[in-house]
């Protein structure tokens, strides 16, 4: 998938930890069992005093929205309490999107439109509850504790302006397997993060793009930051896939002998259709499921520095953490989330994991990074998002998603 890149000599291996978790910690909330699907289209504000006419259509709007997701709850109370919640989201959705047609000016026309979907029953809450955490910790202080990686140094940092192209997709370079779901019962966005980025360096490297398993991650990078569904950190699951993790594994049944007491991994992941994805943490199995794909490592990209980013993403897809909780994120539809800086969010505060695989500029001229999500195809730009680039007041990027940025070495 990469159409050219610079020749750098690979420093030798040492062990690291990794330092800032991504928690997105689920609830299992019998309400939210949710499918996939398109999104919702908004209806038009109705002008106030028409509150019965409103009311009815926005009643019709809601029972489309239950047919279409196949929503169902456990009686007429429970229903009643989310066309409530359901309707305070539609309208926050159509007044974000009315705002943006009324705003002028070239970067307001990049700005996001909003859409109704399947998490639009759920409040502010209970979404970050599911599928964020708001107990990482300062960013600050974790990141002064941090390694360089299990390979030290950031080997794209010799590169010139004129070896990077103005805009890279790796989706249209067929570096990048399909959107996948993560689902509303296991909080792993830091494994399919982690997957995605070493699906792309993979097909990079051999020019065979291959599905993997987040389920071994779940169920076998199970060090002091990843725990399955409750939280987990990209670094350490690429230490683990490089064979680099060298802690016992009690339940890992693929080993190799240990020059101490103990068993170890020995690296590598195993295709998706062989480890198939489950939603919850199970008995690593990896012996029976063997390897296609290995690193030998991973690297961090430069903190708080959009250029040391672009250059990373230049060559192949990168892990990124940034601050997901909002509730025009929850409902992002189209257009680049953070132009016109019309977002509230903490760079301080990095709760989900998603994976750059590219950047550009938009036909307003906005520039954006493309990222791939893990909450299916009826998110965003079927399951895709663009975030504001380069926002020149933010060293951190947008929701600081260049604060913690991480690539697989293969």
């Amino acid at each position: 998938m990469m159409a050219s890149t610079s020749s750098y000599t690979n420093p030798p291996l040492i062990n690291a930890l990794s330092l800032v978790v991504i928690m997105c910690c689920a609830t299992n909330l019998a309400h939210a069992a949710m499918a996939g699907g398109r999104h919702e289209a908004s209806s038009p504000v109705v002008a106030d005093g028409d509150d019965v006419a409103h009311d009815r259509a926005m009643r019709a709007r809601y029972e489309r929205w239950v047919a279409k997701h196949g929503r169902t709850y456990k009686d007429h109370a429970e229903k009643a309490r989310r066309y409530e919640v359901f309707r305070s989201n539609a309208e926050f959705v159509d007044s974000y999107n009315a705002a943006a047609v009324a705003a002028r000016g070239k970067s307001s026309r990049s700005r996001p439109r909003l859409a109704t979907n399947k998490f639009s029953d759920l409040t502010g809450e209970e979404f970050e509850a599911m599928y964020l955490n708001d107990n990482v910790g300062k960013v600050g202080r974790l990141i002064s504790k941090r390694f360089n990686g299990s390979i030290p140094g950031f080997m794209y940092g010799s590169l010139s302006e004129s070896d990077v192209p103005a805009s890279r997709n790796w989706t249209a370079m067929g570096a990048v397997t399909a959107v996948k779901d993560q689902t509303d019962q296991c909080a792993s966005c830091w494994a399919f993060s982690a997957v995605a980025a070493v699906e792309g360096i993979h097909a990079i490297r051999t020019g065979n793009l291959v599905s993997l398993s987040e389920q071994q991650l779940l169920d076998c990078s199970t060090g002091r930051k990843n725990r399955g569904c409750n939280k987990g950190d990209m670094e350490e699951a690429f230490l683990y896939i490089a064979g680099q993790d060298h802690r016992r594994r009690r339940n890992h049944s693929r080993v190799v002998p240990s020059a101490t007491s103990g068993v170890f991994w020995n690296g590598g992941l195993s295709e998706e259709s062989a480890y198939p994805y489950l939603a919850v943490q199970s008995t690593c199995s990896a012996l029976t499921k063997p390897a296609v794909a290995a690193i030998r490592g991973f690297q961090y990209v430069p903190a708080n520095n959009e250029s040391a980013l672009r250059l990373a993403v230049s060559r192949q897809p990168v892990s990124v953490a940034l601050d997901a909780r909002s509730r025009a994120f929850q409902h992002y539809s189209s257009g680049v989330y953070g132009a016109a800086g019309v977002v509230r969010c903490k760079n301080s505060s990095l709760n989900h994991a998603l994976t750059a695989v590219g950047y550009g500029t938009d036909e307003h001229g906005t520039r954006y990074w493309l990222m791939k999500n893990s909450w299916g195809t009826g998110w965003g730009e079927g399951g895709y998002v663009k975030i504001a680039r380069d926002v020149a007041t933010d060293a951190a990027g947008v929701c600081g998603l260049a604060v913690q940025a991480s690539y697989p070495v293969a």
